[in-house]
């Protein structure tokens, strides 16, 4: 499948920090905190550097503001949306007490929320 460039960031979700868990923030494209050309979502706790966006999934910036180099984040981007070809996300998980959800970025997209429920009818 062919990855449409209209494909756009959720500006609506609750991503996790793939280091701590906190619930990211999201960041319009060419934002004042936002030197990329796509829009993305950023921890800050702490300093953490982790952000994440639908194309290259979740990743850190290393080096100084004015010049800094994206560096992927670990074993973390492990799986893509068979709809969209995109990275997914981790969220709270509100289908069971604890754990997580990877969940498809791309405005729209319900995976795996359509998943689940077909697999609950089974």
């Amino acid at each position: 499948m062919k990855v449409s460039s209209a494909d756009q960031l959720n500006s609506h979700l609750k991503p996790l920090c793939s280091r701590d868990n906190h619930v990211m923030k999201y960041e319009a494209r060419d934002s004042r905190s936002n030197t990329g050309h796509q829009a993305s979502y950023h921890c800050g706790f702490e300093g953490c550097s982790v952000r994440y966006d639908a194309s290259d999934g979740y990743y850190m910036l290393i080096g100084m503001p004015d010049h800094a180099n994206p560096v992927d984040e670990p074993g973390v981007n492990t799986a893509k949306c068979p709809n969209h070809r995109h990275w997914l996300y981790r969220r709270k998980n509100n289908h069971r007490e604890a754990g997580i959800d990877w969940c498809c970025g791309i405005e729209g997209c319900d995976y795996p929320s359509s998943a689940i429920t077909a697999s609950r009818i089974q």
